[in-house]
């Protein structure tokens, strides 16, 4: 009993440290462009499997060779490489000085490395990473694969290489999950998804008001979605619903849709739209006249920064 008792607060804790770190990621998010954001999460993950593939052949060899030294200082200008500190740590603070300056500099990076170390990608080559070490360390290969050729050995691993991984059982479904689907369908099922909250986000105001649809509005539902019955009254989530089931019929016959939204719910442009609709366009939107179009709305909605008295 004391036991379990102990495991349910350690639980609660981590759920309440996530959550704090979830929010200060959001707040810093608000205020940085979409794109910027999405770039430098990017570097952040490839930066880390740079990391990962340097500090497993280091650990195999019991040292960094001299050739990956040389590799590293190529790939890495500016890097002082010390005797006696280990590689893969040099590189982690070299990161942070180099790539990542401005953000840390203008307090935002915790919103690049939070949503980063919660992406598929990252997780697949940290379950990669954790497979090459448990192999290499038993027995060392002939070669060592290039740094390109680990990531496209990390984005091809079998599912029993991450079944083995210390990943959390979702999250090991999600990143098979993403593999089966591959990376250009997957982004075309993020951006489809995204696609849906911004036109029901669009439409909320007038969806949940008294009024008919607007003749514009509807000339742009008609030729974006020309099978949808505009003669019933939708309401938003039942709009999305609707739409989701019709777009992604693929995705959820393969296996892959829970992958899809778990990847869109973190991307930077959706979260721009949640933001812009939560803060000013759920309460303004039935006020404008007319009506703007999904193109003016969703570029407004995408560049929206809050005001900058907005409390963190």
């Amino acid at each position: 009993m004391h036991s379990r008792s102990k495991t349910q607060t350690v639980s609660s804790v981590e759920r309440q440290v996530e959550a704090e770190a979830r929010r200060q990621a959001e707040q810093q998010a608000r205020k940085v462009p979409w794109p910027v954001l999405l770039e430098l999460r990017k570097q952040y993950i490839d930066c880390e499997a740079f990391t990962l593939w340097v500090r497993v052949i280091a650990e195999a060899e019991h040292q960094a060779p001299e050739w990956l030294c040389r590799t590293v200082g190529t790939r890495c200008p500016g890097i002082a490489v010390e005797q006696g500190e280990k590689l893969w740590k040099l590189l982690d603070r070299w990161k942070h000085k180099r790539i990542f300056a401005k953000p840390n500099r203008e307090g935002w990076m915790r919103a690049v490395g939070f949503y980063a170390a919660r992406d598929l990608v990252y997780a697949r080559n940290w379950a990669y990473w954790e497979h090459c070490e448990s192999v290499w360390s038993a027995r060392r290969p002939p070669s060592y694969p290039s740094f390109e050729e680990w990531k496209a050995a990390s984005e091809n691993c079998p599912d029993e290489v991450v079944d083995a991984s210390g990943l959390r059982p979702e999250r090991k479904e999600m990143v098979k999950a993403a593999r089966r689907a591959g990376r250009e369908r997957l982004e075309r099922a993020v951006e489809t998804y995204i696609d849906i909250e911004a036109l029901t986000g669009w439409l909320r105001p007038i969806l949940y008001g008294p009024a008919r649809l607007p003749a514009g509005v509807i000339d742009e539902l008609k030729g974006r979605y020309p099978f949808l019955d505009l003669d019933r009254p939708w309401r938003p989530e039942e709009l999305r619903d609707h739409l989701e089931r019709s777009q992604f019929q693929e995705a959820r016959a393969g296996g892959w849709f829970d992958a899809a939204v778990y990847t869109a719910e973190l991307h930077p442009r959706r979260m721009k739209i949640i933001d812009y609709c939560s803060s000013y366009w759920n309460d303004h939107g039935c006020d404008c006249q007319p009506y703007p179009s999904l193109e003016h709305w969703r570029r407004d909605a995408e560049n929206y920064l809050p005001p900058e008295n907005v409390a963190d």
